[in-house]
């Protein structure tokens, strides 16, 4: 009888899913065991760089967290990205699980009143925004399957090139109105100091 539970406690071990455990390598210390995903955490949040050592479970030999291919499967599909004049891609932007630890520039709700007041009232918070979106990833509340905050795709960079060129044209053109109305005033006004400055000249 105890030959048979302990045969069906084998069994039922023996079938649960392994989790990879993996070691990190920090000064004088080791830390672990962890998953792939407190890995992913601690690259998040600045506890650990790309270039710490880690190792599996099971493994005698150290490696940088960049060589994993567990972790270059995450970045792969950003570091393929190119703009259309060739140039490398932007640097590689943390993740972020809590909205409340995103940089006050990268989260979509400032982002999006910095775009819509300096559409209509201010432009310099409009480029303020389209510095943001250019530069970072914007995110929002929203997390996807891992439990990451989801960003804005990357095709509001064009909707805000669009923004900026429609501001742009409307500034100038109310500027042009304003000078066509307020010109000749301006001249004349300029005109009647003028003649001011000359009649005070012919007293001395």
């Amino acid at each position: 009888m105890i030959i048979r539970n302990a045969t069906i406690l084998v069994i039922n071990v023996s079938s649960r899913p392994v989790t990879p455990a993996y070691y990190i390598a920090k000064g004088q210390k080791t830390l672990g065991p962890c998953t792939l995903d407190d890995l992913r955490n601690f690259l998040a949040y600045g506890s650990i760089s790309h270039g710490d050592l880690v190792m599996r479970d099971g493994e005698q030999q150290w490696h940088p967290v960049a060589s994993l291919h567990e972790m270059a499967a995450d970045d792969a599909p950003e570091s393929r990205e190119k703009n259309s004049s060739g140039l490398l891609p932007r640097r590689r932007t943390v993740r972020y699980r809590d909205y409340e630890r995103v940089p006050l520039d990268q989260r979509a709700g400032q982002v999006l009143i910095w775009l819509a007041v300096g559409f209509v009232i201010f432009p310099p918070l409009l480029w303020r925004a389209a510095h943001a979106i250019f530069s970072a990833r914007i995110f929002c509340r929203k997390t996807d399957e891992h439990g990451y905050l989801t960003c804005w795709p990357r095709w509001v960079e064009v909707l805000t090139t669009v923004l900026i060129v429609i501001n742009g044209i409307a500034w100038l053109s109310l500027i042009a109105v304003a000078w066509s109305k307020a010109g000749p005033f301006v001249r004349e006004m300029m005109e009647a100091f003028g003649e001011g400055m000359n009649s005070v000249k012919s007293l001395f």
